[in-house]
């Protein structure tokens, strides 16, 4: 049982009325029988306990339907005859049969009594019934007990209860008439819900299809666009280097990770000659759907310039023209960084349009490859100048997208270039390879194993030694 269910459960009138009654009852006659052991002999101490037992089991679970509103009253009512005002009406002929000047004690019960069920609509129905049932049970007490059995009323005591009788009769009927338009409005306003919740029912059925057939049409959609996300995403994977067989002179490790499905990094890394390679790494604004159109434009636009022997800053300027006469409307932008390594003269050569700081690793020296330019996409007139560093055997190069920067931790600090930068001197020993696995780990303890919150490139590049 709920604890507050039953809470106003004894707060119900007639539920007091019950136990309380039939405690007062036993207590008369244990007092009665104290006092007059003759007269009240054939009842016992246990069998009027028994009726305190009977009002105490059927008070509480049957008001409880009804404090909890799982019954109307009508349906409380008919329980409520069925298995406590009969039990009751044969408790008191049982006793009228052990004490018959309880008579007329039983006939008033009958209307007191069953005029008090309807005290679950007003108290006062209770406080009539109870103040009729005490009277009649205290001039029984003090004219029917008076002598020696057998038990004679005094004609005044009948007077009384006729009175009483005749009085509780037409209150209770008039309280009926009274209770009848009471529960007839009572029908009618709940016959009315009834009508209403069935019309409201209906309507949100009908409401309740339409939903479910948006959300399958929603779902369809859903399924549609995963499945086109899905191509879209091995288009653009088709679009990165995969094998780096034909890169002999190189140790490679490339690994990207796109916040969604698809992403705006793009990177390439191109033969130009014997000895020479041509690196490429860009970053466009914005990730998902958004970044891997730009991504895409990028990499058309790459692709007319990546064999040209025009130095990097030059290659740039064309792709920044390119880019502006083609996107200006749409404010769009990206960083990127190209280099050009040639291992037979020993010569990096690059330039950066605001791409992050890229590092260049020899021993345990250590090159950044700082911004020589404006982000595409900003300005026609940026200019980007070239920037040279000696290459060497044994030298490691790492490009990365600002997304390994940018990451977040739950303090809501950034992951950033200094910590990159310490872990990076704190293991100069280890290869290329090893230190891309590093970095990674490191950024996941950094965010919790959380998912990454932006596109992630990492490119390692080792000259062998």
């Amino acid at each position: 049982m709920n604890f507050s269910n039953l809470k106003r459960t004894f707060r119900l009138p007639v539920t007091l009325n019950w136990i309380f009654g039939g405690a007062f009852v036993s207590v008369l006659f244990s007092v009665l029988k104290f006092f007059n052991t003759e007269g009240l002999e054939k009842v016992s101490y246990l069998e009027l306990s028994l009726l305190v037992v009977l009002n105490v089991s059927t008070a509480i679970p049957l008001n409880y339907q009804l404090a909890r509103g799982k019954w109307n009253l009508q349906k409380w009512m008919k329980f409520s005859f069925y298995f406590w005002y009969v039990p009751m009406l044969l408790c008191n002929a049982w006793l009228t049969v052990q004490v018959p000047d309880f008579l007329v004690v039983m006939i008033t019960t009958l209307y007191a009594g069953y005029l008090a069920s309807f005290g679950v609509m007003e108290r006062r129905y209770f406080i009539f019934g109870a103040l009729i049932y005490a009277f009649a049970l205290f001039v029984f007490y003090f004219t029917g007990i008076a002598g020696t059995s057998p038990i004679r009323l005094s004609d005044k005591t009948l007077i009384i209860f006729f009175i009483v009788f005749v009085f509780s009769v037409l209150l209770y009927f008039y309280w009926m008439s009274v209770t009848s338009g009471f529960l007839k409005t009572q029908t009618a306003t709940v016959q009315k819900l009834l009508r209403e919740s069935r019309k409201d029912k209906r309507k949100l059925s009908e409401e309740r299809k339409t939903i479910e057939e948006l959300m399958a049409q929603l779902n369809k959609s859903f399924h549609i666009i995963k499945k086109d996300l899905s191509t879209a995403k091995r288009i653009q994977k088709s679009m990165l280097p995969s094998g780096y067989e034909e890169y002999s002179e190189l140790e490679i490790r490339a690994e990207y990770i796109p916040k969604d499905e698809v992403g705006g990094d793009f990177f390439d890394i191109t033969r130009t000659g014997f000895g020479t390679y041509r690196l490429f790494l860009a970053d466009a604004t914005g990730h998902g759907v958004q970044g891997a159109l730009i991504t895409m434009a990028i990499k058309v636009a790459y692709e007319f310039v990546k064999q040209s022997e025009k130095r990097p800053g030059e290659i740039l300027e064309i792709l920044n023209a390119d880019f502006i006469s083609k996107f200006k409307s749409l404010n769009l932008f990206y960083t990127c960084i190209l280099v050009d390594l040639d291992l037979n003269k020993g010569v990096l050569r690059y330039s950066s349009a605001g791409h992050p700081e890229q590092v260049l690793l020899h021993d345990s020296e250590f090159h950044t490859l700082q911004k020589t330019g404006r982000m595409i996409g900003l300005s026609p007139a940026s200019i980007y100048k070239d920037k040279i560093l000696k290459l060497l055997r044994g030298d490691r190069l790492f490009l990365f997208s600002d997304g390994l920067f940018e990451e977040l931790n739950s303090r809501k600090e950034f992951y950033g270039e200094t910590r990159l930068h310490d872990l990076l001197m704190q293991n100069v020993v280890k290869n290329a390879r090893e230190i891309v696995d590093l970095i990674l780990d490191d950024l996941r303890v950094f965010t919790d194993g959380n998912n990454f919150q932006d596109d992630l490139t990492v490119i390692s590049i080792q000259i062998p030694s």
